[in-house]
């Protein structure tokens, strides 16, 4: 072997090293300066060929006052959120009693989703007996139970399975079935509701002290509704607290104000309901709409722009191509919601939305 060989192939071998070296520097430089220099240009305004890149933006935006007592539901208008609309009152017994004067006809309402009737005979004041009273209106409690009572005012006859609910005027059975032919028919006592012997019994061992009773001639802007087994009011309540917030959640829906101002869900301690009763809005109807604030979606089509350098205007951030409104729910006009008569203080509230003035019986004494 010639004495160089062994010098070239050291040298070519070293040159071929060379080579590699070389190339690995270039791309571990090259790279990181391309990013660097594709960064710059691309934040540099006026570089590159206009292009468009569409986006959408949607705003919700909600304006005179917070949708309140809305529930989960969607809405749809003013008409779907006032239908049916009614001030609720809720209980913790097993059951309620809607008396009907109108139908001459008791319900007895179950939290089971049951419902039982009975047939009545309600107060009468057009036979001429000048200390006859008509069954009155009004949110009630049953307050006392007497299998047989005997009447102080009517020489002493006898009433059966007595629950009065409305100072002296109850539910009971009376002697003899004679007046059975009255009920379910048209009034035909003092005052009191006469029913069956047999209904009267079953519903005086189903009705606990405190059951309410829930009396209209067809119209009443409250309704009875059963709190969930579990539920508990979430601080304790003075009588007061209870006055005021009944007739406040009353006084709000009749005004329209359903759905601006808040109400507190709590059951209603019975003993606080007085032997007169409690309003419940007999010859005031609930406005047709309640007050809804003011609602809309507004969608807003943006487009970024980027333009060659030659002196046309570059469409900045906040400028928009097209503006698309959606009104879901607008507010109602003035006379579409009833006025109510302004409350000034919290007396006059309870005064106005919480007694019940033709609850308040007059008292005839014992006859001689």
């Amino acid at each position: 072997m010639h004495p160089n060989n062994d010098y070239m192939e050291i040298t070519k071998n070293n040159g071929n090293n060379y080579t590699s070296e070389n190339k690995n520097n270039l791309y571990s430089l090259g790279i990181p300066v391309l990013i660097f220099i594709m960064s710059v240009l691309s934040l540099a305004d006026g570089l590159f060929i206009k292009t468009n890149f569409g986006k959408r933006n949607i705003y919700q935006e909600t304006s005179g006052g917070e949708l309140k007592n809305a529930g989960k539901f969607n809405i749809l208008s003013r008409s779907d959120l006032s239908e049916s609309l009614k001030d609720t009152v809720y209980t913790d017994k097993e059951n309620w009693l809607e008396l009907r004067i109108d139908q001459q006809m008791l319900y007895q309402h179950w939290r089971d989703g049951r419902t039982e009737k009975y047939p009545v005979s309600s107060g009468n004041n057009k036979g001429g007996d000048p200390e006859a009273l008509e069954s009155r209106p009004g949110l009630f409690a049953i307050f006392v139970k007497e299998e047989h009572h005997k009447s102080t005012q009517f020489n002493s006859a006898n009433m059966y399975h007595f629950m009065p609910f409305n100072q002296g005027i109850g539910f009971h059975s009376i002697d003899g079935t004679g007046y059975y032919a009255n009920l379910g028919v048209r009034p035909s006592s003092h005052g009191c509701i006469r029913m069956k012997h047999k209904d009267a019994e079953k519903l005086f061992g189903e009705t606990p002290l405190g059951t309410l009773v829930l009396a209209s001639k067809g119209y009443s802007a409250r309704v009875v509704a059963f709190a969930p087994k579990d539920f508990v009011n979430r601080r304790e309540y003075t009588k007061d607290d209870y006055k005021r917030m009944l007739a406040e959640n009353l006084y709000n829906i009749l005004n329209g104000r359903y759905y601006l101002e808040e109400r507190e869900k709590f059951v209603v301690d019975p003993k606080v309901i007085p032997v007169s009763g409690v309003y419940t809005s007999y010859d005031v109807q609930i406005p047709k709409n309640q007050i809804v604030p003011r609602s809309y979606v507004t969608v807003y089509l943006d487009r970024d722009k980027l333009f060659v350098n030659n002196n046309r205007k570059i469409l900045k951030n906040d400028e928009t191509d097209e503006m698309m409104r959606f009104v879901f729910v607008d507010n109602p006009d003035e006379n579409e919601t009833k006025s109510v008569q302004q409350i000034s203080s919290t007396n006059d509230l309870v005064k106005k939305y919480f007694n019940n003035p033709i609850g308040v019986l007059p008292y005839f004494g014992p006859k001689k």
